[in-house]
């Protein structure tokens, strides 16, 4: 019989990643998920009814701007031509690619990649008068909470340096000049993809503009956004036959130092490797 037991319990399915049975291990994702559900009698209370004027102004007005740097002008989003190459096939030959050339990317490349991962495309008004500026990437009340910065190693007509995407001027603004490669390697594990890539494409998340009206529930909603706005970088990168991957592989206060970022309301959440295939 006790032989019978110990081939019962050999044979018996085990769930390789499931919840833990020691009550002294906390999960805090298990706890941040329980806590942010949404319940029917909660949805009333977590989102405010009524926004006043200067309110609304604030949230539909989310992109941060450096206003006494360097800026480089990219190519108009009227100037950046359409793609011959159809839509179904993008979808269905997009991969990441790993293996990056040593030729330089053209503005015109760069310009394209950031307007249709997340430029400015639309507008609609707002109450009380103005308009909100709708984006080529979908944001949970149109609040738009992500940030892009770029490690710029090669592109034609763009000095090496650590650039921030101005969203409304659709231009890059220099905040630190001077090769980005040893610290953007640094920040990003010591991967081999940052000495090999064009750009490398660091992308932060602002939770207050997103939070201030959802809410816990809101920090759920930031990381969707940044996942519709890097499945834009893929699918541009690839539409236009260039190499892309990304990765949540960084070193988070490495990479917030070398933003200037606080970790706390603004903080690094996501890469993007992007060059001429090899």
């Amino acid at each position: 019989m006790e032989a019978w037991l110990d081939m019962a319990d050999i044979l018996k399915p085990v769930i390789a990643l499931g919840p833990r049975k020691d009550p002294e291990k906390v999960s805090l994702s298990e706890l941040y998920n329980e806590n942010t559900k949404l319940h029917p009698d909660l949805l009333a209370g977590m989102i405010p009814s009524s926004f006043s004027r200067t309110e609304l102004v604030a949230m539909t007005h989310g992109y941060k701007q450096y206003s006494h740097v360097k800026k480089v002008k990219l190519i108009p989003k009227e100037e950046l031509g359409t793609s011959d190459r159809p839509f179904d096939e993008t979808i269905a030959t997009r991969r990441s690619i790993r293996d990056f050339g040593e030729t330089p990317l053209s503005l015109l490349e760069l310009s394209k990649v950031l307007h249709q991962s997340y430029g400015i495309t639309g507008q609609m008004p707002i109450p009380g008068g103005g308009v909100q500026t709708l984006r080529s990437a979908p944001s949970g009340g149109g609040l738009y909470p992500a940030e892009i910065y770029l490690a710029v190693r090669r592109v034609e007509s763009v000095e090496p340096g650590i650039y921030h995407y101005n969203v409304p001027r659709h231009e890059l603004e220099l905040l630190v000049p001077g090769d980005p490669t040893d610290a953007a390697y640094e920040a990003c594990c010591n991967q081999e993809h940052v000495r090999r890539a064009g750009v490398v494409v660091m992308i932060s998340g602002v939770f207050q503009r997103t939070k201030r009206k959802y809410g816990e529930r809101g920090y759920r909603y930031v990381l969707l956004d940044v996942g519709h706005l890097g499945q834009n970088i893929y699918l541009s990168c690839h539409n236009m036959g260039l190499a892309v991957m990304t990765t949540c592989g960084f070193f988070d206060d490495i990479a917030n130092d070398l933003l200037r970022l606080d970790g706390v309301d603004e903080t690094m959440l996501y890469v993007a490797f992007f060059g001429k295939r090899k």
